[in-house]
């Protein structure tokens, strides 16, 4: 079997579906499945491997002769597109590309991943008012949605990776049920075999810290919108109480999302924020780390923080990684919270850093809490393993080369 996947701008130190993606097929791989990635030529430079395949300068509309033409010559059995706007540079040819794909390409099947649906509505820049009318006409009839234009519904198969997502879909695009499936995302970063209290006071030693001093821990890209702002106030309102606590910011400002002078620019106005507070001794920002270095720093501190702006959902490689690691989480609560969510992890409102250094000098004072915590952290953990992702596409897969699509019997109840 082979399948060609369609990230974006293929970059997973930048990305995190790109990341995603990467170890999608790194584990399909395992499986005997061949894959291989068309992306831009500029990440196809940068990889350097021939499994790695430029198609296109950039998402313009040179993508609908380019990627046909390579699609044609290298003959996959399944186009996997892993969309998220963002990741195409919100350009709009990636959106109808199935009606393309189906004249120039006839027998090829087209899963499409939603990795991020359901906050942001396309409009035409012309003839808006007439969208206004055909648009939810369109919906009514699985023709194209206000969002994603044609890409979901001219699609064999949409792959939801959280239950919110899957929701929205139902309730905009109710007659593609039947191709719809929920898959969930794994950790972002595997455990490395690392005992814990030699991990804790490696992690002290690096920084400098004393051996007793609690630390939490941040991962992920460094963005405005991961509430790290709110954190650092919260944070210094533990200080006032426990003023041996230290924080980790585990990541890089530079990303797909926020990349040049706009992550140089963000990573100054934190390090400014941090001087102004006068926590220079008590964080670390730690810069883009390895994944080995990140499972370091996880198995060796108290506690995770994830204080995004917009709440913290399962779709959310960070989280998984600090279950993977059985890390106790405090995170901010989602509109929508999912069972596994409330159940693994202390939640407090959005933008709050009173509630939130309260709930953090809860877990740093409360061992029996932080044990508690950790044990329904690994065992959330367990329903995400990679192994299982990848043997839920690959029944996906084969179902779509077989001679009739059928939603999955593994998928239908989770």
């Amino acid at each position: 079997m082979r399948v060609a996947f369609l990230p974006g701008t293929f970059r997973p130190d930048r990305c995190g579906v790109s990341h995603y993606t990467s170890r999608l097929m790194a584990e399909l791989a395992r499986r005997g499945v061949e894959c291989l990635v068309l992306t831009t030529h500029g990440a196809a430079r940068h990889h350097g491997r021939p499994d790695v395949i430029g198609v296109t300068a950039d998402w313009g509309r040179a993508l609908l002769v380019a990627l046909p033409a390579e699609l044609v010559r290298l003959r996959p059995d399944v186009l996997h597109i892993q969309h998220a706007a963002g990741s195409f540079g919100y350009r709009r040819p990636v959106l109808w590309l199935p009606a393309v794909l189906r004249a120039a390409v006839p027998g090829l099947r087209l899963a499409v991943t939603a990795h991020e649906y359901g906050w942001w509505e396309w409009r035409p820049r012309l003839l808006e008012w007439a969208w206004r009318r055909l648009g939810p006409w369109g919906e009514a009839r699985a023709l194209w949605d206000r969002e994603d234009g044609a890409l979901l519904t001219g699609a064999d198969v949409v792959i939801a990776t959280h239950k919110a997502a899957v929701q929205v879909l139902l309730d905009r695009l109710p007659r593609l049920a039947p191709r719809i499936e929920h898959v969930p995302i794994g950790a972002n970063v595997p455990e490395v075999a690392l005992e814990r209290e030699a991990a804790r006071a490696a992690l002290r030693r690096r920084y400098g810290w004393e051996a007793d001093a609690p630390v939490l821990a941040y991962f992920g890209f460094l963005h405005p919108v991961k509430g790290l702002e709110v954190l650092l106030e919260a944070f210094r309102g533990v200080l006032c109480v426990r003023p041996q606590t230290r924080l980790i910011l585990a990541g890089g400002c530079q990303s797909l999302a926020l990349d040049g002078d706009a992550g140089l620019r963000y990573e100054a106005t934190l390090r400014r924020l941090i001087a102004q507070m006068g926590l220079e001794q008590a964080v670390r920002l730690t810069g883009y780390l390895s994944d080995e270095t990140v499972s370091e720093h996880l198995a060796g501190a108290d506690a995770g923080v994830l204080p995004f702006t917009g709440g913290v959902t399962l779709k959310s490689g960070s989280l998984l990684a600090m279950w993977t690691h059985g890390l106790p989480v405090v995170a901010t609560e989602p509109p929508l919270v999912e069972p596994p969510l409330r159940q693994a992890s202390i939640l407090v409102p959005r933008r709050d850093p009173q509630a939130l250094a309260g709930t953090l000098l809860r877990v740093i004072d409360d061992p029996g809490l932080r044990s508690d915590l950790a044990a329904k952290a690994r065992a959330a953990a367990a329903g995400f393993c990679w192994s299982a992702i990848a043997e839920r596409h690959l029944r996906i897969y084969e179902r779509l080369i077989g001679a009739g699509y059928r939603r999955c019997e593994w998928t239908a109840h989770a």
